[in-house]
């Protein structure tokens, strides 16, 4: 009976993680061609996964930071996911036009996110690559497409 009792509970492990797993079901949104939520990038932050490339749409942009110039000068801003945590976007405006965010604008985005103790969850590589190596980033701001 303990041997039933142990195979039960490997075998329901089992299946949660698969269902874990499994990609969740993304919904685009017909006029735009973009995912229509963040639940992609909300759970990537919760579990403070890396996702080398990730899509997320119609988030708060909540603060804008100042330019980071050293070096290749990014742009940052601060958005609020439908979870209510935040993030940091890092946006190489050395390589493209200025984004005209104001706080209050609902942005989509496309990237790489990864998550640091440091400075929590950043979102970042929102251009086209250059190089060819990664798929293109992207901003969404107003029915127009920043550096795709």
């Amino acid at each position: 009976m303990k041997k039933i009792k142990v195979l039960s509970v490997v075998m329901f492990l089992f299946i949660a993680i698969d269902l874990q797993a499994r990609p969740k079901k993304v919904e685009i949104d017909i006029e735009t061609g973009l995912v229509s939520d963040d639940s992609a990038l909300v759970e990537a932050h919760r579990n403070q996964r890396r996702a080398h490339f990730i899509e997320a749409a119609n988030m708060d942009v909540v603060q804008l930071l100042p330019d980071d110039t050293d070096g290749l000068e990014h742009q940052k801003w601060v958005v609020r996911l439908s979870s209510g945590q935040k993030i940091t976007a890092i946006y190489n405006s050395d390589m493209c036009p200025r984004v005209p965010l104001k706080v209050g604008d609902k942005v989509s985005m496309g990237g790489e996110y990864i998550w640091s103790k440091k400075v929590g969850g950043l979102f970042h590589w929102l251009h086209h690559d250059p190089r060819g190596n990664r798929p293109d980033g992207y901003v969404y701001l107003n029915g127009q497409y920043y550096c795709k």
